[in-house]
């Protein structure tokens, strides 16, 4: 369902100046109760504050489009918020799971910036209904730490931990539901194309997914992150090799990023999948400096390695901003789930096997 405007104690309420809501964080913690140097507690940002035609720029408007700006009532009974890209049109699109890194725990908005930006340079992932929930503070879908960092008014507050796969999955089934229901069920998504891709935090949340609920997926690209195993996850090894049995897997990260990446882990899905575990070794260049080494166990099994990009953690945004080098979404199209969850009746598609969860040793 579409968010309306909302009382201040809200989780976002309307700017008045746009068309823009706000995350209600900015009218929790501030240290200045009548005016603040770069949040307005009022609008989405100073600019629209001051009535001024322009917006303030990506890191100081706390707004995201008001069109873009969804939620859902999970089996709980508590409220996911999310955004939501619907291209429209006729014909049984394929959908993307978008799972963000761990910044947007305390800066909600710059989802959204992640996704215009996803839009803005890869015409491919236009094609894709994508579903991209809120992991923030208040936020159900995802759990907090002792830890603290400091939020946007320097106060320390607990940082979060990880996102809970049952509750991410949770969420995805009811925005599915949500969408299949609206009345054009058959012409707006096919339930045999969902992918999933996260990075940082969410590219470990997305191994999490794949390993619980991967027989339900049509592809997994996580990004920056590794599978943080439990300690007693072997226990189940069998069930989760049977959801990851199938499953199309790319991996990406940044060579030096050593806690991003897991050899073992792809040599042991690669042998359960009856692959030599020694991979082809395919070079990946760009029109840029990024360049890479792709690990090839097969077509649906890789582990990419870049060098040359700006930072030594973010993989995502030279992969996912070109299609042409990397092919993320191109090949996504043409993968489906042999086992696609039902869209029909009430029960939602539970986990295969019950489990231990997956926790994050990576929230940066």
């Amino acid at each position: 369902m579409e968010i309306e405007s909302t009382p201040k104690k809200a989780s976002w309420f309307s700017c008045p100046g746009c068309d823009r809501m706000v995350t209600g964080l900015v009218r929790q913690g501030h240290p200045h109760p009548e005016r603040h140097e770069t949040y307005s507690y009022s609008h989405c940002c100073l600019c629209c504050e001051r009535g001024e035609k322009i917006h303030a720029t990506w890191w100081y408007c706390a707004g995201v489009p008001k069109k873009w700006l969804r939620s859902v009532t999970l089996k709980t009974g508590k409220e996911q918020h999310y955004i939501l890209h619907d291209p429209g049109g006729r014909g049984s699109r394929p959908v993307l799971l978008f799972l963000h890194g761990a910044s947007t725990y305390i800066y909600p908005e710059l989802l959204h910036w992640d996704i215009h930006d996803l839009l803005q340079e890869n015409s491919v992932v236009r094609e894709f209904i994508i579903l991209a929930p809120f992991g923030s503070i208040g936020e159900p879908v995802v759990k907090s730490q002792k830890k603290l960092k400091s939020d946007r008014f320097y106060n320390m507050v607990p940082y979060v931990k990880c996102f809970d796969p049952d509750i991410l999955w949770d969420f995805f089934m009811s925005a599915l539901k949500d969408l299949w229901n609206d009345g054009n069920s058959e012409t707006r998504f096919d339930p045999a194309r969902l992918h999933v891709t996260g990075c940082s935090l969410g590219g470990q949340a997305t191994w999490a997914l794949s390993c619980f609920y991967g027989s339900c997926l049509a592809s997994a690209a996580p990004m920056a992150a590794k599978c943080a195993w439990e300690e007693d996850s072997w226990d189940h090894g069998a069930k989760i090799l049977q959801e990851l049995r199938h499953l199309p897997v790319w991996t990406y990260a940044c060579k030096w990023d050593f806690t991003a990446f897991s050899h073992e882990d792809h040599w042991w899905i690669a042998e359960h999948r009856d692959l030599d575990i020694y991979a082809k070794q395919v070079e990946v260049l760009t029109e840029g400096s990024v360049h890479g080494i792709c690990h090839q166990w097969s077509e649906d099994l890789t582990l990419t390695l870049l060098q040359g990009t700006p930072s030594h953690h973010n993989a995502w945004a030279p992969v996912l901003h070109n299609e042409k080098a990397f092919g993320v979404f191109t090949r996504m199209l043409s993968r489906k789930c042999e086992n696609p969850p039902s869209m029909e009746g009430d029960e939602r598609c539970e986990g295969r096997y019950p489990h231990t969860k997956l926790t994050s040793a990576l929230a940066a």
